[in-house]
């Protein structure tokens, strides 16, 4: 079809036989549906730091609206940005248990830093697994090792995180709605390119506030004389290595997040009086726009839609790439161990080799060293160790010869699987 057609096609559109369709409850009800999505994208703004996101024309600004004004009614014990990152999921997230191996202090539940480092997608070379052993285990385990080499800073000194994943996908949503925009002034329903304007505008205003937002972490200071923070994060499949300052590691495990906007309490209000004045009045004069206009503004809302939709499906993962901006770039070396047994062994040589910590106690944390097998195969570990022997040896002893037929067999296959974790940390470790 010709570009100078296009006017007049649309024109037509209105007085054809598509008329007797009624798209004025459709395009109010519309407004209403993504709001979870919507909030979760809202959220992202600040992580990717770019003033040009969030300008389309997007459905559930109502759920942005009851998330802020949430933050605003909550009690005064808090500041705005805590209750502000709480509200919009930035902060919250409940991480795995905590066993630190020199002061022996065991943590329940973890904070949201941990909570993220236990669930992020580690990617890079250095992060690529290792597989470690040979054996079949029904209990495979991830490990990994996160050195703190450089101080966290924290406070006003926070580093910006920032992610570049899925960051184009909002040039998709800003170009339809433009493109919408465009096409309601051709057929000259100034309605519909009103309504769709204000969303876009209204929606840029709010995302542009949400991009220049700052995020802190606020950690707790250890005492004078604390030992190192080394110690692990513990869960089904996954086991974390924190090796660092007390100080550092408990900006992972104890630290608190906070989203700071210029002008404060103040900013947060003016975002929900934005997004709240964009949902009243496209609700209120959306249904008055011709049928063309109407099926723009839907369209601007489907693709915007969806595009949150797919934003807010990996928010883990784009929040994960840019709040371990936030530890200033640790070491990280991540193994893939095929057994339980692989992983207790990999794990006490992290954090017993190069200190006084005993190996029995993380081993205890990990697997059941009370059978007898277990027990044995734990000695060999702890010995191993405490010599500081670059090549596993392991022979007979007192608790090897207690053992029956079954629980040898068992006993050699936990030895295969220590003997190749001990070879593996050696070699990477250059230790000799």
């Amino acid at each position: 079809m010709p570009l100078e057609s296009l006017p007049s096609f649309f024109t037509g559109v209105s007085d054809s036989s598509w008329s007797h369709f009624d798209l004025n409850i459709a395009s109010g009800v519309a407004i209403f549906f993504g709001g979870q999505a919507a909030v979760s994208v809202f959220a992202l703004r600040p992580l990717y730091g770019r003033i040009w996101h969030g300008w389309y024309n997007a459905p559930g600004c109502h759920a942005i609206v009851w998330a802020l004004v949430r933050t605003l009614l909550q009690g005064s014990s808090s500041s705005y940005s805590e209750r502000l990152a709480l509200s919009l999921g930035l902060d919250g997230k409940e991480g795995p248990q905590y066993i630190a191996s020199r002061s022996g202090t065991v943590m329940p539940h973890t904070r949201h830093l941990a909570y993220v480092l236990n669930k992020s997608n580690w990617e890079g070379k250095e992060c690529k697994p290792v597989p470690v052993g040979q054996r079949n285990s029904p209990t495979p385990m991830q490990l990994i090792i996160v050195d703190f080499k450089k101080k966290v800073l924290t406070e006003n000194d926070t580093l910006p995180p920032r992610s570049s994943r899925h960051s184009s996908l909002s040039m998709i949503a800003s170009a339809t709605s433009i493109a919408a925009c465009a096409i309601c002034a051709s057929v000259e329903d100034w309605l519909s390119f009103k309504m769709i304007l204000l969303g876009i505008i209204s929606s840029g205003i709010t995302s542009f506030i949400m991009s220049i937002g700052h995020i802190t972490l606020e950690r707790l200071k250890p005492a004078h004389g604390a030992p190192r923070g080394d110690g692990m994060l513990l869960s089904d499949s996954r086991i974390v290595i924190l090796r660092g300052n007390e100080e550092d590691v408990n900006a992972v495990t104890k630290g608190k997040l906070r989203l700071e906007l210029k002008g404060g309490g103040y900013t947060v209000l003016l975002c929900a009086f934005i997004a709240l004045l964009q949902v009243t009045l496209q609700v209120v004069f959306m249904p008055f726009g011709s049928l063309p206009g109407q099926l723009m503004f839907l369209l601007s809302l489907l693709v915007s839609g969806v595009c949150n939709l797919y934003l807010s499906t990996n928010e883990d993962d784009v929040k994960s790439s840019a709040l371990i901006a936030l530890l200033n770039t640790p070491e990280v070396k991540t193994y893939q161990a095929h057994s339980r047994a692989a992983a207790a062994t990999l794990a006490s040589l992290a954090l017993c080799w190069e200190s006084s910590t005993p190996p029995r106690q993380v081993l205890r944390a990990i697997i059941p060293i009370r059978q007898r097998a277990w027990k044995a195969w734990s000695e060999f570990i702890v010995e191993n160790i405490r010599e500081k022997r670059t090549h596993y040896v392991w022979g007979e002893n007192k608790s090897t010869k207690r053992l029956d037929e079954e629980e040898s067999k068992l006993l050699h296959a936990l030895i295969d699987d220590a003997h190749a974790a001990h070879d593996q940390y050696i070699k990477d470790h250059n230790i000799t």
